[in-house]
């Protein structure tokens, strides 16, 4: 499906580039110029017709807007604005010029204690308001950092508002990885919960780690391997930072600024370089190898046989131990497992919830827009798609670039009305009334239009193929350059109509009337 090019230049934006894209999600977030001023926003788009689109990243967009609109922090962006598209809605936000740690993240370990002190310092502005709010998503791709340092913290998407009480979430929303267990579990989030996220982000940069390689600092016992750092941090930052990643929530920071407090007497000191931690580690039964040929030159036969039963025990036990393993291994993945079951159970009631939700209030939404234009008949702009305007009058309407796709408009009255690049496509509107209406470079492509009179219509550039206009009143009408392919006429009226230009490839006029009309190649039927 080709997905139509925004075009935001009639609210006074201009696009420079697209920022990012999520394919299955329906939004899409540009760069933009604001033409007056030409200061730079952020403009996130949601489309609600695109074939990938979801409810969740529906929920996301009214979330953020929900959440942004609360918040005025120097180092969070702020919302400015939001608007209807016919495709959708957009929300436009101030613009930071700093790219996400998950494009730039080699820093140095003072560096990252900025970092984290500027984070630290946003969510206990979080924390500390009324009322409170938990980010939920905290990674590498929502930090933001410019050339100063400066920290900013972005996407709001799947926060959660705290009205006095502990914030539930039934359903884990986030990234694999950077969740804390207790969000994971569908237990209670408190301010505790974001510094889980922050710990790894941070751990991410100390290591020089991707979001999507976070698996690689994991133990196979689920806790985090803080060896590589243990030969270049200052001890008492690795507990810190132990202290922030800890499963048991109640083990944690108690809130951010418990966490800024302690890390502000700490100091970074950088013995060596920081390497990745490996993935891979020396064996047991290596280590005991190589000890054995050592011994072998300094202690005897004797000795290589003590070290041989002593190995033997100890593979013994590592034999053990691994069994263990496999057991709790089995065990865990069978919890995982049925919990898989409950969310996908979840998330399906979910689904049907945010359906019932957000057909809703696409129906609450297109009733004030419809008993606005029955008044003021005037919706340029507007997304009116599936709208009942059965009988409705709307002679001298303005309804430039509206979206009427699947409508009904079947009697209803629109002479003199303006419907330039109106999309029309697949609508009912047998016996409506177009006289002297302007459809130029509209989109009828599919639309029922028999009985409907159309006498001097300006149909310029028009999309009419597989239109259906049996006994159409047509006469005196302008279809220059109009797409007529496979449209179905008999009993039509083009009297006089303007056909120059026009494409009648499969076009049956046997049973139209059609004298005086000017044909495709410029001459007058007779």
């Amino acid at each position: 499906m080709n997905i139509q090019k925004s075009d935001f230049s009639h609210l006074g934006y201009h696009i420079k580039n697209e920022l990012g894209r999520n394919r299955f999600g329906g939004r899409i977030t540009y760069l933009a110029e604001v033409e007056d001023s030409k200061n730079q926003v952020v403009i996130k788009e949601f489309r609600f017709a695109d074939v990938d689109t979801n409810w969740s990243g529906f929920k996301a967009y009214e979330r953020e807007i929900e959440v942004l609109k609360q918040l005025t922090h120097p180092h969070i962006p702020k919302y400015l604005t939001s608007f209807e598209t016919p495709q959708g809605f957009g929300l436009v936000q101030e613009y930071k010029d700093a790219p996400s740690l998950a494009v730039e993240n080699h820093f140095n370990s003072q560096q990252v204690r900025q970092i984290a002190i500027s984070i630290l310092e946003i969510l206990t502005y979080l924390q500390q308001r009324t009322p409170q709010i938990i980010h939920r998503d905290i990674k590498p791709e929502n930090i933001l950092v410019d050339k100063n340092l400066n920290a900013y913290l972005v996407d709001f998407g799947f926060a959660k508002v705290r009205n006095g009480e502990i914030a539930l979430s039934s359903v884990a929303s986030g990234t694999p990885g950077f969740i804390p267990p207790e969000e994971y579990f569908g237990r209670d989030l408190t301010e505790a919960s974001d510094l889980y996220s922050l710990g790894v982000t941070l751990m991410c940069l100390l290591t020089n780690t991707r979001s999507f390689e976070v698996s690689q600092l994991i133990n196979d016992d689920y806790s985090f391997n803080f060896k590589s750092l243990q030969s270049w941090l200052n001890p008492e930052f690795i507990d810190w930072l132990r202290k922030m990643v800890e499963p048991n929530i109640k083990y944690r920071f108690a809130n951010a600024a418990a966490a800024l407090e302690a890390l502000e007497d700490i100091s970074f000191t950088l013995k060596s370089s920081p390497v990745k931690v490996p993935t891979k580690q020396l064996t047991l039964t290596q280590g005991l190898t190589i000890l054995g040929l050592i011994s072998v030159s300094v202690t005897g036969i004797q000795e290589i046989e003590e070290i041989s039963a002593y190995k033997e025990q100890q593979q013994q036990k590592l034999a053990i131990q691994q069994q263990q393993i496999r057991r709790q291994e089995t065990d865990i993945y069978r919890l995982l497992r049925k919990q898989k079951q409950l969310e996908n159970r979840i998330n399906l009631l979910n689904r049907r919830v945010n359906r019932k939700t957000f057909q809703s209030f696409v129906n609450y939404n297109l009733s004030n827009k419809i008993a606005k234009l029955q008044t003021s008949k005037e919706c340029n702009y507007c997304n009116l798609q599936k709208a009942n305007l059965t009988n409705s009058q709307l002679k001298g309407a303005s309804l430039k670039n509206v979206n009427l796709k699947f409508s009904n408009l079947v009697n209803a009255n629109l002479e003199n009305s303006n419907l330039t690049n109106a999309n029309l496509k697949y609508s009912n509107l047998e016996n409506i009334k177009f006289n002297n209406a302007n459809l130029q470079n509209a989109n009828l492509n599919r639309a029922k239009l028999r009985n409907a009179v159309l006498q001097n219509v300006n149909l310029s550039n028009a999309n009419l193929m597989y239109a259906k206009l049996y006994n159409a009143d047509l006469r005196n009408a302008d279809l220059r350059g109009a797409k007529l392919r496979r449209i179905k006429l008999s009993g039509a009226d083009l009297r006089g109509a303007n056909l120059k230009y026009t494409n009648l490839d499969g076009v049956d006029l046997s049973n139209v009337k059609l004298e005086g009309a000017i044909m495709p190649d410029g001459h007058k039927h007779r």
